[in-house]
C-alpha cells in the first residue's frame, strides 16, 4: 500500500507543523495523523523532566489491516521527529511516551513498538478513628474562586504549569457535582503555598489533585494539606482516602506512602522510553 506522509501547511493548535504528520492514500484520501510535542515538567516527573509526547491516530473508517500499516508508518516518522526534539535538550533526562491513551488497543500498540509499560497507581489509606487536625495559625485556606473568566484563566495557567495533563474546565465543572467537592488553596501571609481538589465517591474520600508551589517545596506544606483533607474526610463520615498517581511521579508516591497509603491497584498507562 502506498502511504504518503506530509506535514500540514501551517502550525496547528500551538504546535509546530514539523511536529504534525498526516497520512494520505493513493487518491489523497485521509488515513490518519500523528503528532509530537515537547514539554518540561520538574514538578510531577523530576527524574525525567523533559517529556516528549507522541500520539498516533489512524482513521477509524479504515479496516484493521490498513489501520495497522498506517499506524506503523506514522509512528516511524513521528518517532524520528521526537528524537530530534530530544537532541535539543541534552542537559535533561528525557522520556518519549504515548500520550494519555485511554484505549487499551492504543496502549498495546505503543508497547508493541518496544516502548516500556508504565503504571498509574491507585492508592488507599485508612484514617484512624479519632484522628483530628488543626491547621497552623499562620496557614489560611479558602475555596478557589472560579466564577469569573479571568479567575478561571489564572487557575488554569497555574494548573497547567504544575500538572502534565492540561486542565479541562468542563471536567472540573463535572467533578464539582460530586458530594463534598472542594477546590481549595492554602496560603501564608498572602502568599499561595499550594492547593488540592477532593470529593466523596463510593463511600470514601477521593483526592483528585494535590500541589505545592515551587517556592514552598520542602516546607512541609504538602503534609499540612493532606492532614487537613484527612480531618475533613473523617469529620464527614469517610474513614478511607483514595487517589491515583503516576508511577513516575516519585516524589508524590513517596509522600503518599509516608502518610500510610498503599497500592491497591495499578493500570498500564503512558508507555514510553527513557533517554
Amino acid at each position: 500500500m502506498n502511504i504518503q506522509i506530509i506535514h500540514p501547511e501551517a502550525d496547528q493548535y500551538g504546535n509546530s507543523r514539523e511536529n504534525i504528520f498526516i497520512a494520505l492514500g493513493e487518491q489523497g484520501d485521509y488515513l490518519g495523523s500523528a503528532y509530537t510535542y515537547p514539554a518540561i515538567n520538574h514538578h510531577q516527573t523530576p527524574d525525567t523532566p523533559y517529556l516528549i509526547y507522541i500520539s498516533v491516530d489512524p482513521a477509524e473508517h479504515s479496516d484493521e489491516i490498513v489501520q495497522q500499516e498506517v499506524s506503523r508508518e506514522l509512528f516511524n516518522q513521528v518517532l524520528i521527529r521526537a528524537r530530534e526534539l530530544r537532541a535539543l535538550r541534552p542537559d535533561l533526562t528525557a522520556r518519549i511516551y504515548g500520550e494519555f491513551q485511554a484505549d487499551q488497543k492504543q496502549r498495546d500498540f505503543y508497547i508493541g513498538t518496544q516502548f516500556e509499560a508504565n503504571y498509574s497507581i491507585i492508592m488507599e489509606a485508612s484514617i484512624a478513628e479519632g484522628f483530628t487536625y488543626n491547621l497552623p495559625e499562620e496557614i489560611t485556606v479558602q475555596p478557589e474562586d472560579l466564577h469569573s473568566e479571568d479567575r478561571r484563566i489564572v487557575y488554569k495557567e497555574r494548573y497547567d504549569t504544575i500538572f502534565i495533563t492540561p486542565l479541562n474546565l468542563d471536567t472540573l465543572a463535572e467533578q464539582g457535582r460530586h458530594p463534598h467537592f472542594r477546590n481549595l488553596s492554602f496560603g501564608r501571609d498572602g502568599r499561595l503555598l499550594g492547593g488540592c481538589t477532593f470529593w466523596a465517591a463510593d463511600g470514601c474520600g477521593y483526592i483528585e489533585t494535590l500541589y505545592v508551589m515551587p517556592e514552598a517545596r520542602g516546607t512541609g506544606i504538602a503534609k499540612v494539606i493532606m492532614n487537613y483533607i484527612f480531618d475533613y474526610f473523617l469529620a464527614n463520615g469517610m474513614n478511607l482516602a483514595r487517589l491515583e498517581v503516576w508511577e513516575l511521579n516519585t516524589c508524590a508516591v513517596a509522600l503518599y506512602r509516608s502518610l500510610g497509603f498503599t497500592r491497591v491497584e495499578h493500570k498500564t498507562a503512558f508507555p514510553g522510553i527513557t533517554l
